[in-house]
């Protein structure tokens, strides 16, 4: 067992520091759409492609009239994606069943990132 005594470290009086931080160029304002038991995005694992990229759109519309700059978007929620993946298997949150992919064909992830660099 080791023991410290600081001396006089209670008798000292704080000090604020002069040194003033570089002023912020860029701020990170931004918002985190889960996936996991579609808990943000998408609603249902029953919704069709049209509903679910209606659903994203939204969710991406309300992020650019809040003017933030960053979404994270939870593509990979419990060992599966939400992308088009050679190594894990489609989501469950996505269509409702793991390794079935959307019908017809979309690339979540893909869109996400095409629709937010429009905005």
């Amino acid at each position: 067992m080791t023991l410290v005594c600081l001396h006089g470290a209670a008798t000292q009086q704080y000090i604020p520091s002069s040194i003033k931080p570089p002023s912020v160029s860029r701020e990170f304002r931004g918002a985190w759409v889960a996936t996991v038991n579609n808990i943000d995005w998408p609603s249902q694992r029953t919704l069709t492609t049209q509903q679910q990229k209606g659903e994203l759109l939204a969710i991406l519309d309300k992020c650019q009239q809040l003017k933030l700059n960053v979404v994270i978007l939870q593509v990979r929620p419990a060992c599966d994606a939400l992308y088009a993946s050679k190594l894990e298997p489609w989501s469950e949150y996505l269509t409702g069943t793991q390794g079935k992919a959307p019908s017809p064909f979309w690339d979540p992830l893909e869109f996400a990132v095409e629709q937010a660099h429009a905005r």
